[in-house]
């Protein structure tokens, strides 16, 4: 670390209450999605980028969606941006926390909250990050965006990908702030939705076999795909991601109890592997679907893509990558890429060819669950980090 990083370091831990004071107000605003009311957090947020005197633009959709983009050294070349989400999954059952999901209380070191970890834990550090820069008179040799949006938890329509459509972000580096325990991670899965829709023929209940169970059938096809695909994901790994994964997570069907059900809808939830693709899974399932069919004719099944995210993938050998396991090694955390539990707004750049990696405080495991907290002495780290990694990957002008 050279004197100029030392002396950045130093002044974020000068900063460490007003850093920890910034995260528990955003904190305490709420902005669970749905419905996604990100605009109180906003305020907050938009408050300290004036007092940083960091220029900025806000970004609403749909009256409640609102993001914003903050610019140090705006229209120079290269551009990193820094990304994160303000909006967070909803409370549940306030019973089950400890502390005030919007207290953003500290007890022994841990900060409650919800989105504390999930992910304003690394909004205020990239923030606060950026007001250090200032504040060390660093300049940058190119531009610094900082980007909280809304609307990740519910695919980022409203949020990230909005901003990219509209030609908001461009940048040439990203860092995602999510939760990695100030890892880089450099890997993440896709996700891919699917309805099916078996189709059967009405009877009364008393004579069923005068009809054909759209439900029965259903439910013979959901076995069968269980089967095969349990059976072909065991020989099928990514080094850093956990395992391929699926899951059935809505059935409907019928229209009573006495009458023989005609349709029946099923959503599957898939998780897919940096190297599969939509349209390997999609033939995939629709070889399964052929198989069911062969074994009973009666067996009708169409299949509709609802959603599909793009898995996150950037080479470990990536200048970028190197650079930010550079900056692990300074403050002795493991300098080799992992993998990313989750999904993320990632996984927009990525697919962009964007070298694109995740770093963030916080234990992922303590996403979207009761008592959500983040150490504080990880949201620190972060800053420096943060910090650190602008000037590196830019380079500054001495």
């Amino acid at each position: 670390m050279n004197a100029l990083e030392e002396k950045v370091c130093r002044c974020v831990d000068e900063m460490r209450e007003e850093i920890i004071g910034f995260l528990q107000e955003i904190v305490g605003q709420a902005s669970c999605n749905p419905p996604g009311d990100t605009r109180g957090v906003v305020r907050a947020i938009c408050s300290k980028l004036e007092s940083s005197q960091i220029s900025y633009e806000t970004f609403l959709v749909d009256e409640v969606h609102e993001s914003v983009v903050a610019t140090i050294n705006a229209g120079q070349s290269p551009n990193l941006l820094f990304n994160s989400h303000i909006d967070t999954v909803p409370v549940g059952e306030e019973s089950r926390w400890t502390y005030g999901p919007f207290s953003g209380e500290i007890v022994d070191g841990k900060l409650y909250g919800r989105g504390s970890a999930d992910a304003k834990g690394s909004v205020a550090p990239m923030i606060m990050a950026g007001k250090v820069l200032q504040l060390c008179g660093i300049q940058l040799n190119g531009s610094l965006s900082i980007n909280p949006v809304a609307d990740e938890e519910m695919g980022g329509a409203k949020g990230v990908k909005h901003l990219i459509d509209t030609g908001k972000l461009k940048p040439d580096m990203v860092v995602i702030g999510e939760i990695t325990t100030n890892e880089i991670a450099i890997a993440e899965k896709g996700i891919i939705w699917l309805e099916f829709t078996s189709y059967g023929r009405t009877a009364h209940a008393s004579t069923p076999w005068d009809g054909v169970n759209a439900i029965s059938k259903m439910v013979k096809f959901l076995y069968l795909l269980e089967e095969e695909l349990t059976e072909r994901f065991a020989a099928r790994r990514h080094p850093l991601t956990p395992p391929p994964s699926f899951n059935f997570g809505m059935i409907k069907g019928g229209v009573k109890a006495n009458v023989v059900a005609d349709q029946c809808k099923a959503v599957f939830d898939r998780r897919i592997l940096p190297f599969e693709t939509l349209e390997g899974t999609l033939d995939e399932v629709n070889e399964i679907i052929a198989k069911a069919q062969q074994e009973d004719p009666e067996i009708k099944i169409d299949v509709k893509v609802l959603d599909y995210g793009a898995p996150l993938e950037t080479a470990p050998e990536e200048p970028f990558v190197q650079t930010a396991l550079d900056v692990c090694k300074e403050f002795g955390i493991k300098n080799e890429p992992v993998g990313y539990q989750q999904a993320s707004d990632g996984r927009f750049f990525s697919e962009m060819k964007i070298p694109t990696i995740l770093l963030g405080p916080g234990d992922p495991s303590l996403a979207h669950s009761p008592n959500e907290f983040i150490p504080v002495e990880q949201v620190i780290q972060a800053t420096k980090m943060y910090a650190l990694l602008a000037m590196r990957s830019l380079g500054t002008i001495s």
